[in-house]
């Protein structure tokens, strides 16, 4: 029987490509979007020799519709059993100073181009009666920060989306589910201005491998869950934060944000 496919974006580096490596070790074929040519490619390279499985590569923009539909028109010739929206960047960055384009680009990314593909992808899974679509949240739903209004509001939607689509899809075999990993060792933290020597476990403060990442993911899918939260620290945190009264949560992110990522002003 030939292979399944599983399409990931944003598959160059963390969480995405540790998706698209164990999804290749479990015999799927690929389909797997980046912007970054070299590496990507290499990844993939990578991949066919080591799983003998099929990797296709899909160079697109997914804050553009030409890049979108680059990827839609892609899995539309073919039956998509995963499809894994992992492509993201965030902004830090207070909202009054910031690019707006910019902020309308990670909206795009976050939101848009997520709909877009899992709009493509739904009525050839619910034909089939199989399928199944991951969403890469953040834990930023539920530990909201300073710079981050636009990054956490996008994530927010996209866990909230999520949960719709799984009423929507209830009872035709066609699986749903957010992961909001919290601190992972990715290049997402360096492009947003934090160096690696700062990105250690420090008290109630605990990072994870996008390896580990997957691994969670996964166990929790086959559970059943719609919501995903990795590590068990990360679980406990996000819990004890939303109990707190809503006005003393404010105060203490906002200082939490001082004393660890700069004064508001920089």
């Amino acid at each position: 029987m030939e292979n399944k496919t599983a399409c990931i974006t944003g598959a160059t580096s963390g969480i995405g490509a540790a998706f698209a490596e164990k999804f290749a070790q479990l015999g799927y074929n690929l389909v797997v979007t980046g912007r970054r040519k070299e590496k990507i490619e290499a990844e993939a390279e990578r991949i066919r020799q080591n799983y003998r499985v099929s990797v296709e590569v899909i160079l697109a923009e997914l804050s553009e519709e030409e890049g979108i539909k680059r990827v839609t028109d892609s899995m539309k010739r073919r039956e998509i059993e995963i499809l894994v929206n992992n492509a993201g960047f965030g902004a830090n960055s207070l909202y009054q100073v910031s690019d707006l384009s910019v902020m309308e680009q990670l909206a795009k990314v976050n939101v848009l181009a997520p709909m877009e593909l899992i709009h493509a992808v739904l009525p050839g899974m619910v034909e089939r009666g199989s399928g199944t679509v991951i969403n890469i949240s953040s834990e930023s739903v539920y530990m909201i920060v300073p710079k981050n209004a636009v990054y956490s509001g996008a994530k927010s939607f996209l866990k909230s989306f999520t949960e719709g689509l799984h009423l929507d899809l209830m009872g035709t075999g066609v699986r749903v589910m957010a992961v909001c990993p919290g601190l992972t060792h990715t290049d997402f933290h360096e492009k947003m201005g934090m160096v690696k020597a700062r990105q250690i476990d420090r008290g109630q403060i605990k990072w994870m491998s996008p390896g580990e990442v997957v691994e969670t993911a996964l166990r929790d899918l086959e559970k059943g869950k719609v919501i995903c939260i990795p590590g068990t620290h990360t679980k406990l945190l996000t819990h004890i934060l939303n109990q707190m009264p809503r006005k003393s949560y404010y105060k203490c992110m906002y200082q939490f944000s001082q004393k660890n990522f700069g004064k508001k002003e920089d």
